[in-house]
């Protein structure tokens, strides 16, 4: 599931970052740039458009590292982290013993 999980974020990211520079293109010099007199249907058409030709490679390449290193290196991560959660006792109960009175300070105690 974790690695399910970091597939589809690897293409969340991509198109995160694709969202960071697309309204900025020159809607004359592409066919994939952002119009603003066209609607949201088209527009999100030109977005996908511009994601296909830009950046899947990328966002692909990503996500299968994202998934082969989560298989390969994951169960042991989380047998580690299982076993540090076990050693640091998080769910062991809290309990407060009152503080020992401490003899006062007296100014002759003090160093200058």
């Amino acid at each position: 599931m974790l690695a399910a999980y970091g597939f589809v974020a690897a293409f969340a990211y991509g198109t995160v970052m694709n969202l960071a520079g697309w309204p900025f293109m020159d809607s004359l010099a592409s066919t994939v740039a952002f119009d603003p007199h066209d609607g949201l249907g088209g527009n999100l058409a030109r977005f996908l458009a511009y994601c296909l030709a830009t950046s899947l490679g990328w966002d692909l390449g990503r996500a299968v590292v994202t998934v082969v290193l989560t298989l390969a290196l994951g169960p042991t991560l989380l047998k580690a982290l299982r076993r540090a959660t076990r050693r640091a006792a998080f769910e062991s109960p809290v309990t407060f013993e009152p503080g020992r009175s401490a003899a006062p300070v007296t100014p002759d105690d003090r160093t200058p």
